[in-house]
């Protein structure tokens, strides 16, 4: 019953010890298990970007223009692309159809060789089967 009894009282005394340390260590402002976030330093931002320079420059043309010229337009590029939308593969069919017969015979092939590859791909895996 004697070591049993020094156990328990041991116990009782490194728990009250514990909790002292804690009162003790709040009571005098010293915080170190109490972590405050800071908040981040605010970051250097470009308001004159070539992106944000030019965001809504084509807002204005059928206000402006009389409705006679749409944004797409406006757009550079090829022809067979202006103006859609569309994944890899379905651009690669759209090239095919419309430019295939004027491409070079190794231009021809490995278009032929993506649009297979990608025609498998889309088939056997992604959120379309």
């Amino acid at each position: 019953m004697g070591p049993l009894l020094a156990l328990a009282r041991w116990a009782l005394l490194r728990r009250s010890l514990s909790l002292v340390q804690a009162a003790r260590s709040l009571h005098c402002g010293v915080s170190s298990w109490i972590h405050v976030k800071v908040p981040p330093e605010p970051k250097e931002v470009d308001r004159w970007t070539e992106k944000r320079a030019l965001f809504g420059v084509y807002d204005n043309i059928g206000i402006l223009g009389d409705f006679h010229i749409h944004p797409k337009d406006l757009i550079t590029g090829p022809k067979w692309l202006q103006g859609w939308q569309g994944n890899e593969l379905q651009r690669c069919i759209r090239k095919k159809q419309i430019v295939g017969h004027r491409m070079f015979d190794q231009d021809y092939k490995n278009l032929n060789k993506r649009i297979r590859f990608l025609y498998r791909r889309f088939n056997r895996t992604g959120k379309h089967r």
